[in-house]
């Protein structure tokens, strides 16, 4: 689960936009110029909050197998039969909708603010859920995935949105 978990995480990190950074030649960091989203998913939600959206605290798994991606701060956590997957970036909600890799966009209103959900264009089988939000100058993502087989019927995209919905207090705005 865990692998196949932190290779969901690393697909969302890459659909999201990570096209930014220096390819042809030349090192030069990732969306450089740019600083460290201030939100830490691990170190801000508190632990109340993570067992109300049915997660356990001590699964927590940072960043993708441990390797910290730049411009994100990552942490994840299992349930029963799912995992709850938040990133704090510092790219921007508009990043996340142009990205011709997500689909089934649904605008939403979480608190105050303005978020949507979608889902990857790789998901053939409806196993995960994505619900994007405005975190300060960038973005904060909630990610839903079912454990592969799940036979609980549970629709991804409902259950994403009920646990941003409960996430969204401790996101900065």
């Amino acid at each position: 689960m865990s692998l196949i978990a932190a290779g969901v995480a690393c697909g969302a990190v890459l659909v999201a936009g990570c096209s930014a950074g220096t390819v042809a030649g030349e090192a030069g960091a990732v969306n450089a110029g740019s600083g460290e989203p201030v939100f830490s998913p691990c170190d801000d939600i508190p632990d109340d909050t993570l067992r109300a959206i049915g997660v356990d605290p001590a699964s927590e798994s940072m960043d993708i197998l441990d390797v910290k991606q730049p411009g994100w701060t990552i942490c994840q956590w299992t349930g029963t039969s799912y995992s709850v997957f938040v990133a704090a970036t510092d790219r921007t909600v508009e990043e996340f909708h142009a990205n011709p890799r997500n689909t089934d966009f649904a605008s939403l209103t979480l608190g105050h603010r303005e978020a949507f959900s979608y889902r990857e264009t790789t998901d053939t089988r409806h196993e995960n859920c994505d619900v994007v939000m405005r975190s300060g100058d960038g973005a904060a993502m909630v990610r839903f995935s079912l454990d592969t087989g799940d036979p609980s019927g549970t629709n991804p995209c409902q259950a994403a949105v009920r646990t941003a919905i409960q996430l969204e207090p401790v996101i900065p705005q």
